[in-house]
């Protein structure tokens, strides 16, 4: 074998065993590279990745509500004298011989009341009549009384008929008004009347 060719084959041996040396140099040196992530990039997306931490608050004071304050009221009060005029204090029937009264309030007189005579608001002796000076407002016979009408009527008389059907008021030194029907008049065994009698409170406003 000559020289010349025995150079040439070492020198492509060399030349390949190069060429697998630095094959291997780079598949090593590229696989930890790969691998690992820059220190700033991977601090970067762990950061992102991990949830934020809620901070703990303290809790809010409650809200202090101030009390509502009312507008003043603009009207005028009501005198204290005639509160409640025009209230219904009692509706009933009462039965009246003649000559005895019975006094007109609230509730029915009792036979004790009539008996005694000793309160009077009403009259019967072949009249109506009123006791202690009351004044007595005529209304149209067949009429219901109301407190309007009572209190609106000008027909002041001294008496009213006995007869079924007459309707009248009369105004009470008590503060109340007594509307007042005659439901029934017969004479057997005595002469008497059945009244129907509603109650309102009605005070007279002071001048």
């Amino acid at each position: 074998m000559s020289s010349s060719f025995r150079r040439s084959a070492l020198l492509a041996v060399a030349l390949t065993a190069a060429g697998l040396v630095a094959g291997c140099s780079g598949t090593t040196s590229s696989s930890p590279a790969a691998a690992l992530a820059p220190k700033g990039a991977g601090s970067t997306a762990a950061s992102q990745a991990a949830p934020a931490t809620p901070t703990s608050l303290s809790p809010a004071a409650s809200p202090v509500t101030s009390p509502a304050i009312s507008p003043s009221a603009t009207s005028s009060p009501v005198p204290a004298s005639t509160v409640g005029n025009g209230t219904l204090e009692g509706t009933y029937s009462v039965q009246l011989t003649e000559p005895y009264s019975a006094p007109l309030g609230a509730t029915a007189p009792t036979q004790a009341q009539i008996a005694a005579g000793a309160a009077c608001d009403v009259y019967y002796n072949g009249q109506l009549t009123s006791c202690n000076s009351e004044k007595i407002v005529s209304l149209p016979n067949g009429s219901t009384p109301s407190y309007s009408a009572c209190t609106a009527s000008t027909l002041f008389v001294d008496s009213a008929s006995a007869n079924q059907g007459t309707a009248f008021c009369i105004i009470e030194t008590s503060g109340r008004v007594a509307g007042i029907s005659v439901a029934a008049a017969g004479n057997t065994p005595s002469y008497y009347v059945t009244l129907k009698v509603s109650v309102w409170q009605y005070v007279v406003p002071s001048s």
